[in-house]
């Protein structure tokens, strides 16, 4: 059985997303944080390279994780949305993943990069150097359809990726859908999920 058409599955999803933000303080969001990060890093392959989104202040927070990664010596790079809504990588450096930083992504304001920071970016087809991808998302079916945002910036960055390096999204406990979600055919299908109370679940 399935859900719905994809945007009124999307509707439904932020609406659900919004209220789940307002109900969370800073001490749950805390203990989400780091459920997150322990639940991701017990099982990254050693050594590795990792794709980790930054979370905006409603999504799932990886600003933890993407330290703990980096503390524990593994190489975590983190998405910079362009315009059209492809995604530019660069390395994620120590000390500028607060979970609570707004990100700038399209429509959010900012300023164009000047050319000296585009150099240092990593280049469109990146995840085809990562032993694992941490995507955002909605919700995530048991097929591992995955919805997203809408802009179709992960599931074209996924077309690059080494087929053999697990994908997962992190979603808040509740978001993962019992019914099958709306998938078109560029949907790319996620590997599993880990969600904020720290539950890994592996579909593919």
């Amino acid at each position: 059985m399935t859900a719905g058409t994809k945007r009124d599955v999307r509707h439904a999803a932020r609406a659900r997303r919004r209220e789940l933000a307002r109900g969370t303080d800073h001490a749950a969001r805390e203990a989400a944080a780091v459920a997150i990060a322990d639940a991701v890093l017990r099982f990254v392959p050693e050594p590795c390279r990792v794709a980790v989104y930054e979370s905006l202040p409603d999504e799932p927070p990886t600003g933890r994780l993407v330290e703990a990664l980096l503390a524990a010596g593994h190489e975590v790079i983190v998405p910079v949305v362009l315009e059209d809504f492809s995604l530019e990588w660069r390395y994620a450096v120590p000390g500028a993943s607060g979970d609570d930083a707004t990100v700038r992504r399209p429509g959010h304001g900012g300023h164009e990069p000047d050319a000296d920071v585009r150099q240092r970016w990593l280049g469109t087809d990146a995840l085809a150097t990562c032993d694992l991808i941490v995507t955002p998302g909605l919700s995530v079916d048991s097929h591992g359809t995955r919805l997203g945002q809408g802009g179709g910036c992960y599931d074209r960055a996924l077309l690059h990726r080494d087929p053999s390096a697990p994908v997962v999204t992190l979603l808040h406990e509740g978001e993962q859908s019992e019914l099958d979600l709306p998938a078109d055919a560029h949907d790319v299908p996620v590997d599993g999920y880990v969600t904020t109370t720290g539950r890994v679940v592996r579909l593919r």
